[in-house]
């Protein structure tokens, strides 16, 4: 269609049907600023909200648990960190059923020495001093046993962390 037949279309129109097109183009007009236009809008607006309350409320939730790991770590809370260097380490020990040979103090660490140890029962020995106790690791000197699976301490340090 050209515009020379859409105007003699619209002049062939009564003044009625051309007043009821005018109105149907700006109803039809509205609807489709409303569907592309507003109506995306509201829905990205309302879940953009949505994300900031989620967000705020994490935050709220990250700052309240910052706060309270810091004072737990500050304390030394939520650790059976009680009692001295020796005794935590000798309790740890029998817990996992390892034979301390030897130990000899070292300023504020401590020197452990154990024959013929499980590796495996040693490095969940170590692995709860450090995650349980706060002590660390400082130096470790470990040699091959004559039993399959097991090896010799022959220096560990500990300290606290």
């Amino acid at each position: 269609m050209d515009l020379s037949s859409i105007k003699s279309w619209w002049q062939g129109l009564n003044i009625r049907e051309q007043r009821l097109v005018i109105v149907m183009g700006l109803v039809f007009s509205a609807f489709l600023l409303y569907s592309s236009i507003w109506q995306p809008l509201n829905e990205s607006l309302a879940k953009t909200e949505q994300k900031l309350a989620s967000r705020q409320a994490l935050l709220t939730w990250v700052t309240e648990n910052t706060a309270r790991y810091q004072n737990i770590k500050s304390t030394g809370g939520g650790t059976k960190n009680s009692g001295s260097l020796s005794s935590i380490i000798n309790r740890t020990a029998n817990q996992q059923q390892l034979t301390i040979t030897r130990m000899q103090p070292q300023g504020e660490s401590l020197q452990v020495w154990l024959d013929n140890a499980p590796f495996t029962s040693l490095l969940f020995w170590l692995e709860h001093l450090a995650n349980n106790e706060n002590l660390q690791v400082q130096a470790i000197d470990l040699a091959q046993s004559d039993k399959q699976g097991e090896v010799r301490v022959r220096r560990l340090q500990l300290g606290r962390k």
